[in-house]
Parts: structure tokens; C-alpha cells; sequence
């Protein structure tokens, strides 16, 4: 019994020992081993169990090598004309040199606040370049923000591989605010810019109008010289009927016409108070003086 305990007890020792020997490596993650504080051996980024000293003399250190993503604070800067503007940034980087990595900077957090602080200068200096104009515009074709982002993104990179053994993979403008000062500046630009589309909108507009108004002008002059052309012909050919009609008439009963226009013509000279003095010879005496019969033959001359 005391033999059975005691291989027991022996057992829970070496296992104990083994835990403290044996480790193991998850995807995701690279592992630097320190012996007394200082790394040994290259960074294990394999996953699978792994051998190390006991605790007390080798130490397991666990670096998270995907992609980690952050925020920046929000920070007020000048553009290149002279135009405060408040901007917010997203960060994403990896651990790209583990051993660099755990030497210089140590935790996730310290690093995230060195890249925070390295954006932010990044973007004073590279903001300088721009103008508003540039952030912010009614054309997509004229914002740069791309241009910028990509410039921060790049200058950082270089200075986070050299100094921390970090990557930057990706830089981008998440938020934009403007100070107070900027705010009527940015409002009286934009209605600038309606103002001047809803302008180039009325002369496009007014410029259809008067290309219709000219175009409805010359079909009415057309149409108008077609009618007046035919209600000539057609007026002519209704002259000349008349004409005929009139003569053929005239020559049937050539006196009792003449009688006729005789009294139209004293129809319009003669009124109710009219005093009329004619000679005895006049062509207007010749039907008052003397009646006409039924047959319309004309008075004798006298």
C-alpha cells in the first residue's frame, strides 16, 4: 500500500514537472521564450506542443499576430489653406518582426499608443498639402482623401517595420468635423456650388425653350403662309366665279344692274336729312326722275 502511494506521488510530480516543461503554440499566435528575462532561440509561429525549461526558468511569452484594429482620438489640425478641420482615423496593423516587436515595444497596448501617436503626426504633416477643397467637394473626382490616406499610411509603415516590428496594413479617414469657424466657410462654399448648378441648369433650360419656341415660331409661320397662300388661291378662284356669274348676269339684264348699283350708290349718299342738288343732266337724276318698269328697261334719255 505504502509502495502503491508512494508511485503515485511520484507520478503527480512528474507530471507536474512535464506541465511545467511542456507548452503549446495556438494558430494566431507566435511564442518567444525568455530564460531569465531574455529571449532564446527564434519565435515559434508553428502551432503544436512544444519543450521548454520549467516556469521559474524559461517563460512562454504570447504575441497575438493577426490583424489588430483601433481608433485614433480625435484631433483638430490645419490644411494647406490655412482651414482647421477635426479628423478620426482607423488603424489596422500586425505584428510583422515578433522579436523586434516583444524587445521594443512589449504589449499590444504600448504599440497601439506608438501607432496612434505616429498617425497623428503623419497626418499634420501630410494635411498640409491639401486644401478643403480637396476633403471635402460636391465632384467625387476632386476629393483626395485616398491619396491621403495612402501617403499617412506608407510614411507610417516605414518608421513602425524600422522602430517596433510592426506593419501597418491599412490607414483611413473614418470621421471629419469642422471647428466653428469653418462651419459657415464650408456652408456659404457649398450653396456657392448649388447656386452655381441650378444656374448652369436654368440656361441649359432656357436655352431648350427658346430652341422650342423657335422651332413652334417657324412651323406657325409655315403653317400660317400655307393657309394664307391656299385662302388667296381659293379667294381668287371664288373672285373669279363671281366675276363670271356676275357678268353672264350683267349681260342678260345689263339696265335693270345698273339700276341696282344706281340705288346702292343712293343708299349710301342719301340720308334722312340729306339735301342733295344734282343737274337735271346727272346719271343719280336720271332713276329719281323718271320710275323704271318691272321689265328693268332703262328711261329714255332726255
Amino acid at each position: 500500500m505504502k509502495k502503491l502511494i508512494l508511485l503515485l506521488i511520484i507520478l503527480a510530480l512528474l507530471a507536474w514537472v512535464g506541465s511545467l516543461c511542456i507548452f503549446t503554440v495556438n494558430d494566431g499566435e507566435v511564442v518567444i521564450i525568455t530564460r531569465f528575462g531574455r529571449p532564446i532561440g527564434d519565435p515559434i509561429e508553428q502551432a503544436g506542443p512544444y519543450a521548454k525549461m520549467p516556469g521559474f526558468i524559461d517563460k512562454v511569452n504570447r504575441l497575438d499576430r493577426r490583424i489588430h484594429v483601433f481608433k485614433t482620438r480625435p484631433i483638430q489640425l490645419l490644411l494647406g489653406d490655412q482651414n482647421p478641420i477635426i479628423m478620426t482615423c482607423y488603424v489596422t496593423w500586425r505584428i510583422s518582426r515578433p522579436l523586434q516587436f516583444f524587445q521594443s515595444v512589449t504589449t499590444v497596448e504600448i504599440a497601439r499608443q506608438k501607432l496612434e501617436d505616429m498617425i497623428n503626426a503623419r497626418l499634420g504633416s501630410v494635411l498640409g498639402d491639401f486644401v478643403l477643397a480637396d476633403v471635402i467637394n460636391t465632384d467625387p473626382s476632386l476629393v483626395k482623401l485616398g491619396q491621403m490616406e495612402k501617403r499617412i499610411q506608407d510614411e507610417a509603415n516605414v518608421q513602425a517595420r524600422e522602430k517596433y516590428g510592426l506593419e501597418v496594413v491599412d490607414v483611413g479617414i473614418c470621421r471629419m468635423s469642422y471647428p466653428t469657424i469653418v462651419t459657415n466657410a464650408v456652408y456659404n462654399r457649398m450653396k456657392a456650388e448649388r447656386e452655381k448648378e441650378a444656374k448652369k441648369y436654368r440656361a441649359e433650360g432656357m436655352e431648350a425653350l427658346d430652341s422650342i419656341e423657335a422651332g413652334a415660331d417657324k412651323e406657325v409661320s409655315e403653317i400660317r403662309a400655307q393657309a394664307y397662300k391656299e385662302a388667296e388661291i381659293i379667294k381668287g378662284q371664288g373672285d373669279s366665279e363671281a366675276i363670271r356669274i356676275y357678268a353672264e348676269a350683267y349681260g342678260t339684264a345689263p339696265g335693270f344692274y345698273r339700276f341696282l348699283d344706281a340705288l346702292e350708290t343712293y343708299r349710301r349718299i342719301l340720308g334722312k336729312e340729306t339735301t342733295l342738288i344734282l343737274s337735271t343732266d346727272s346719271e343719280l337724276f336720271r332713276y329719281l326722275d323718271t320710275p323704271v318698269g318691272m321689265s328693268g328697261e332703262e328711261p329714255a334719255d332726255q
